[in-house]
């Protein structure tokens, strides 16, 4: 170690450093020279901008943020222990600005010591913009991302507020027709309620700038109500039961559309329209029932109110009944006149169902004829007779009796 010290001088070149150091300190006591320092990305301090709103009711729209770069001489000694924090660059708008528009404004370099010099300033003076402060009222609108899915409406949404106020420089607002609520509605299947931000866009539907826009309501409650449309069959039941076999309905329409809560819409299979007595229902009979819906859903618009059921006989048969339950009607009786019923029994034919047919007695079925006495001549005549059967039965043939008047002679 000790020849390599000494191979290498440490100890001669450690006392050149040594008093390198003392000779430059002491230089520097005794002369002290000035230097130039530039501090870059000072902020300015501006001064008045509360008196704008208050004298002027304008309000800065640009240059709160403006910055300066500066160049300071003074003493090495001084410039040393001198940080950008330190100096102070201070702008007053109170003096200068009174109307809207766009203002150069001096502003004023302030050092901690005196001793130094501000030499250079970049720029030379901040622009600031100040407009004046208005209020205004704007729609809401709602825009959806998608349409409803197949099977499903978005009836017309509700908001908490269909309109903002806002408040801002003139020229900004001018910009602003309204306010936009954005709502995903992909696979939207349920009613929607939720708060919701907005966006101001302007007659193109670009957002405009809004950092210097006060608004009344920070967000909107919005309800998009969804209901699901469903086709679904009309039915009607017969009575008795175990008659449903013996005839067809045809309804007309044989469907409808029905629009509601998807919850509720969903649990409807058809639609009954009532019930039909297939004892009392003849083949081609027509029945007009009113199209009542479930609670909860309603007819999409468009869809009919009332519908028309066609009655026909499934096989339908005939079965022929002697009756003897004959009677007249003489509507214009002579009182010289003896009228006398001929016709003691009659062979009626009925069609309708095998088990209806098979359920009547001779005694439900009956028989009238009406005659004018004073009308007819002595002797025999044929009259018509219209025949009574039970209700879902048809009289198949016309039928006839005979009648004899006589009178006695003057």
């Amino acid at each position: 170690m000790r020849n390599w010290i000494a191979k290498h001088d440490v100890f001669t070149k450690l006392l050149s450093v040594i008093a390198a150091v003392i000779l430059w300190s002491y230089f520097m006591s005794i002369e002290n020279p000035t230097r130039t320092l530039e501090y870059k990305n000072i902020s300015v301090q501006l001064t008045g901008v509360d008196d704008l709103d208050n004298s002027y009711n304008l309000k800065l729209i640009s240059g709160a943020d403006a910055t300066v770069d500066v160049k300071v001489s003074g003493s090495s000694s001084r410039l040393a222990t001198l940080t950008a924090s330190q100096i102070k660059v201070k702008a007053d708008l109170s003096d200068t600005i009174t109307a809207p528009g766009t203002y150069e404004i001096p502003y004023h370099v302030i050092l901690p010591e005196s001793g130094m010099t501000c030499v250079g300033r970049t720029p030379e003076t901040i622009t600031v913009i100040v407009d004046r402060m208005e209020s205004k009222t704007v729609p809401v609108i709602v825009q959806y991302s998608n349409d409803a899915p197949s099977g499903y409406v978005f009836e017309e949404a509700s908001l908490s507020t269909d309109s903002v106020e806002i408040t801002g420089p003139e020229t900004e607002l001018d910009k602003i027709s309204s306010a936009v609520v954005h709502i995903n509605t992909k696979d939207l299947t349920q009613t929607l309620t939720d708060n919701y931000s907005y966006q101001l866009v302007d007659d193109n539907g670009d957002a405009v700038d809004s950092n210097n826009i006060s608004r009344s309501v920070a967000s909107i409650t919005v309800t998009i109500p969804v209901k699901q449309v469903k086709t679904v069959p009309l039915s009607v039941t017969f009575s008795p039961e175990d008659a449903s076999n013996d005839v067809t309905a045809t309804i007309s329409p044989k469907e409808v559309e029905i629009i509601g809560d998807p919850a509720t819409v969903e649990g409807v299979d058809s639609i009954p329209l009532g019930a039909i007595n297939v004892n009392t229902a003849e083949n081609g009979d027509t029945y007009e029932f009113d199209i009542s819906v479930p609670t909860g859903v309603s007819l999409n618009a468009g869809q009919p109110t009332s519908a028309t059921v066609t009655i026909s006989i499934n096989d339908a048969a005939t079965k022929s009944f002697t009756i003897t339950d004959i009677s007249l009607n003489d509507i214009k009786p002579d009182d010289t006149a003896e009228v006398v019923l001929e016709t003691q029994s009659l062979e009626v034919v009925l069609s309708g169902s095998q088990r209806l047919l098979d359920s009547i007695d001779v005694e439900d079925i009956s028989a009238v004829a009406e005659i004018a006495s004073q009308d007819l001549s002595d002797g025999q005549h044929t009259i018509g007779a219209t025949i009574s059967s039970p209700d879902g039965s048809t009289v198949i043939g016309t039928y006839s009796v005979t009648v004899r008047i006589t009178r006695e002679s003057s």
